[in-house]
C-alpha cells in the first residue's frame, strides 16, 4: 500500500513537472499558429511556415497529412516517427523542438478528430496566439458529426482564447464558427478574390487561392510583406499529397494525369472536378 502510494505521488509529481515545463517552453515561442479545418490544413500550415520564414523569422511547423513531417527550413524537413498510433501528446515534443531551435514562430496542424481532444490540444498542448480555420465540410462525419454544423461546432474548439482568428469559411457555417469565438478575439474572414492569378504563377503545383489568402493574411498579422510571404511561398516544398497535373503526349495524343489522392472525401472530390 505504502509503495502503491509512493507511485501515485511520483505520478502527480512527473505530471505536474511536466506541465511547468511545457508552459515554459510555449511561453519561449512568442506566436503559436494552430490550423485546423476540413481541407487544406497541410498545404495552409506549410504556406504559413514557408511565407513566415521569408519575413525573417525562425519557425518550425509541423503538417500531420498525408506524411507526417517536422519542417525546419523552406528545404528541410524530417519524418514524425511514432511509435505506435499517433497521438496528441506528441505535441510536446514538437515545442521542445521550437524552443530548442530558439524559434520565434511555431505552426502547427491540429492532428485531433475527436472534439474533446481538439480542445485539449487547443488549450493545453498549443496554447495558440493565432487560430485558423480552413473551412467546413462534411468530413469524419463519425467522429465529428451527423450534421455539417456539428463538425463547425467540433472545429470551433481549437479558436483561441486569445489573440486573433482566421478562416476562409465564407457558406453559412460562418455563423457557427463565428458563435464561438470568444469576446475580444479579432476575426479575419479571407477572400480568394484577392488573390490574382499573376499572383498564383510560380507555384511548382496546383495550389488554390482560397489556402494563398489565408495564409498572407496570417503571414501580414505577423509583420510580413505580401510579396516577401508569396515568394517564400512559391519556394517552399509543397505537401506530397497535393494536387498535381501530369501532361503526357502518347504517340500524339495529349493525356493529363490528375493526381487528388489527398481528397478522399465526395465535396473535396467535386470542388476539384
Amino acid at each position: 500500500m505504502f509503495f502503491l502510494l509512493l507511485l501515485v505521488i511520483f505520478f502527480i509529481g512527473f505530471c505536474l513537472m511536466e506541465n511547468y515545463l511545457h508552459r515554459r517552453n510555449l511561453g519561449s515561442i512568442p506566436i503559436r499558429i494552430q490550423v485546423n479545418g476540413t481541407r487544406g490544413k497541410s498545404s495552409v500550415t506549410r504556406l504559413i511556415a514557408a511565407g513566415l520564414r521569408a519575413g525573417g523569422l525562425r519557425v518550425v511547423a509541423k503538417v500531420t497529412g498525408t506524411r507526417p513531417r517536422f519542417i525546419v527550413g523552406d528545404r528541410e524537413e524530417y519524418p514524425v516517427r511514432r511509435i505506435g498510433r499517433a497521438n496528441i501528446a506528441e505535441e510536446l515534443r514538437i515545442v521542445r523542438l521550437a524552443k530548442s531551435r530558439k524559434a520565434q514562430a511555431l505552426v502547427i496542424e491540429c492532428m485531433a478528430l475527436v472534439p474533446y481532444y481538439q480542445w485539449v490540444e487547443n488549450r493545453l498542448l498549443v496554447r495558440p496566439t493565432h487560430g485558423v480555420i480552413t473551412n467546413v465540410r462534411a468530413d469524419h462525419l463519425d467522429v465529428m458529426g451527423p450534421t455539417v454544423a456539428d463538425v463547425g461546432r467540433a472545429l470551433a474548439n481549437t479558436i483561441p482564447r486569445h489573440g486573433r482568428f482566421f478562416t476562409a469559411e465564407r457558406g453559412g457555417l460562418l455563423k457557427v464558427l463565428r458563435s464561438a469565438v470568444p469576446s475580444g478575439v479579432e476575426v479575419t474572414v479571407t477572400d480568394p478574390a484577392t488573390v490574382t492569378d499573376a499572383e498564383m504563377a510560380g507555384f511548382g503545383y496546383v495550389e488554390h487561392k482560397e489556402n494563398v489568402a489565408l495564409a498572407l493574411a496570417v503571414c501580414s498579422s505577423c509583420g510580413v510583406e505580401r510579396e516577401a510571404a508569396l515568394a517564400g511561398m512559391k519556394r517552399s516544398l509543397p505537401d506530397s499529397g497535393v494536387m498535381r497535373i501530369i501532361r503526357i503526349d502518347d504517340e500524339g495524343r495529349a493525356l493529363a494525369v490528375v493526381n487528388t489522392m489527398a481528397a478522399n472525401d465526395p465535396d473535396p472530390i467535386g470542388m476539384l472536378w
